[in-house]
């Protein structure tokens, strides 16, 4: 316990925490004799996912929202600590910022507690009014309104996919995929801090997982495996009221494999957002003589001319010291003044070679 930072600020001495937990008022841990060993008692197990989504524990949370993002969890408790409240959970932003997004759900010890502050309308942080609904209230509403966002969503796009038809092709399709019959394993009533990475480690043992369509938080997810071994996970699940179940980290999630028309529109939407991405982001051409190893785009070879002769012949040689190419001209490409000395070796060495 003492590597918990908000108790090492208190204190770190051992018979002070033992001390501290043995007034506790909840009876949650137990201490042994000498003081040395603490442990959660066996009668109050930690709550899983089953507990949480109780009917009585679900009427006494409340989603509540409306404190500012910078707010610590003990100001929190200070501010819940005259309303008998049981457990605060704050709710962050997923990824690597994990900042508070200023909604928190809060438990409270009774449903008349929950019920008390849920119809007090003058409950008030730091001058603003607090937002308050049940969290079953809360959850069905978020669901309904990602289901409308994902529909609106793939309406655009086979709105889209079909505008982009020519005249007169009614009867073309959607580009085809390839279909794996019983690869698509959909799962609901995953929990709220259920991950990709969760559903891959439990999954990944039945067969190789090519993609996990899932966002964080929602309730809904289904593993495309690159084989038909969707039923495969069906076998191993356990059986209860009429449902498979199947445990995904600390929640048991319903299992199902997509079939029929459920299929074959699973693929249809996969389908129409590859056509789309294709249309956003189209292939790049390669353009030819560009690039800093062309020839054609690149720094000129030495030994082609410019006056066109043909570049595909290799340069000449030139050796420093009997190149006299270039000598006697000026930078304008004028002959420069050579003194009459100079000139007459010259034309006598043109003579004695002739």
């Amino acid at each position: 316990m003492v590597k918990f930072n908000r108790l090492k600020i208190l204190t770190q001495d051992f018979n002070t925490i033992c001390t501290a937990l043995g007034k506790s008022p909840n009876g949650l841990i137990e201490i042994n004799e000498d003081s040395t060993k603490i442990r959660r008692r066996v009668e109050k197990p930690i709550p899983d996912e089953s507990y949480l989504k109780n009917e009585a524990v679900q009427d006494r949370t409340l989603y509540v929202k409306g404190f500012r993002k910078n707010i610590t969890l003990d100001e929190l408790l200070e501010f819940f600590k005259e309303h008998k409240v049981e457990n605060i959970f704050m709710r962050r932003y997923p990824g690597n910022n994990r900042g508070f997004k200023g909604s928190c759900f809060v438990m409270f010890e009774t449903v008349e507690d929950a019920d008390k502050f849920l119809e007090n309308k003058v409950i008030k942080f730091e001058g603003t009014e607090l937002l308050k609904e049940k969290k079953k209230d809360y959850t069905k509403r978020k669901d309904i309104y990602f289901a409308n966002v994902r529909a609106e969503k793939e309406k655009k796009l086979a709105k889209k996919v079909d505008g982009n038809k020519e005249d007169g092709d009614e009867d073309s399709e959607v580009p085809e995929v390839d279909i794996t019959p019983g690869c698509l394993l959909k799962l609901t009533g995953l929990g709220s801090t259920c991950s990709r990475e969760d559903l891959k480690k439990a999954l990944g043992e039945f067969g190789k997982i090519s993609y996990v369509d899932y966002v964080r938080g929602n309730p809904e997810a289904v593993v495309r495996f690159e084989s038909g071994v969707a039923a495969k996970v069906l076998e191993k699940a356990d059986e209860e009221d009429g449902e498979k179940k199947f445990s995904i980290g600390s929640c048991k999630a319903t299992v199902s494999v997509v079939e029929g028309d459920s299929e074959k529109e699973y693929w249809k939407s996969i389908a129409i957002s590859k056509a789309n991405m294709r249309q956003k982001h189209p292939q790049n051409q390669h353009r030819q003589g560009k690039g800093r190893f062309k020839k054609q785009w690149g720094k000129r070879q030495k030994g082609n001319r410019r006056d066109g002769e043909n570049s595909d012949q290799p340069p000449s040689k030139k050796f420093k010291g009997n190149s006299k190419e270039g000598e006697g001209k000026t930078s304008n490409g004028q002959d420069k003044e050579v003194p009459m000395e100079q000139k007459e070796t010259g034309q006598s060495a043109v003579k004695e070679e002739s």
